[in-house]
């Protein structure tokens, strides 16, 4: 056979694989429009769960590590008021109940419903100066992903003794099973801190909306940070806490 002709059809395969990839105008095809080419995107064709539902509700996420750093950047564990990361929906002030989506409202961009008004990850109250409050999640800490695609959070305010009035979101390049350190210096932060509103209570609190709308850079990770302040706007400046964050893949403009 002619040298050019057993050529000709791996020429015309990769033709036709990079026309799959790439629109009309030659850039990387991307059918849900969240700002992740089809090629990279875990959920291509688009997905409407939430990205950081915990164990706890059925999820794949879980937190990993949690910590607290002063104003310097100096680390103090004992600025995380509860560290056990074993801890349910049902307790109050735990780190892992800031993932727990719970019905009816799982998935729910806009409601965050939990059996216990205060659960959710709580720094201070243990002789800390005012700091910011760290959490490492993996989104796929059961083993039901690999990563996650991400444009958006979704940050329910917490109806207890404390609020996060500031919010910040990273992603890391790591996609191994060892979580990076809290302060491993890949993590990159995908928007500046972002005021998080008062939001309001429906239902003793155990039901809240009006969720503070965070835009992040598109990404597909595994491994996220949050770093959550309380500058005291909304009262009780002493504890940082964090009632509920969803993260969400939705189209853009």
């Amino acid at each position: 056979m002619n040298a050019s002709r057993r050529i000709l059809p791996l020429f015309v395969g990769l033709a036709l694989l990079s026309a799959c990839n790439s629109d009309s105008t030659g850039t990387a095809a991307d059918s849900d429009h969240d700002g992740i080419a089809d090629v990279d995107d875990p959920n291509p064709n688009g997905a409407t769960f939430n990205r950081l539902n915990g164990t706890f509700t059925g999820g794949d996420a879980s937190v990993v590590a949690i910590t607290w750093y002063d104003g310097n950047g100096d680390e103090d564990t004992d600025g995380a008021y509860e560290t056990l990361l074993t801890e349910d929906c049902s307790q109050s002030w735990y780190p892992q109940g800031t993932l727990c989506d719970e019905s009816p409202t799982t998935d729910d961009p806009d409601v965050s419903t939990k059996t216990t008004q205060h659960s959710g990850a709580t720094w201070g109250g243990n002789g800390a100066e005012l700091g910011t409050g760290v959490l490492v999640v993996d989104a796929c800490e059961t083993g039901g992903c690999a990563a996650v695609d991400v444009n958006e959070g979704r940050v329910f305010q917490m109806f207890s003794d404390g609020k996060t009035t500031h919010i910040r979101f990273y992603a890391h390049p790591e996609m191994g099973d060892t979580p990076p350190a809290w302060d491993d210096p890949a993590w990159r932060p995908l928007g500046d801190f972002a005021v998080v509103d008062s939001a309001e209570t429906v239902g003793a609190a155990t039901t809240v909306d009006m969720p503070t709308v965070v835009s992040l850079t598109p990404t597909v990770s595994r491994y996220f940070r949050i770093d959550a302040q309380n500058d005291g706007r909304y009262g009780d400046p002493d504890y940082i806490e964090l009632r509920s964050v969803k993260m969400f893949a939705v189209a853009l403009p």
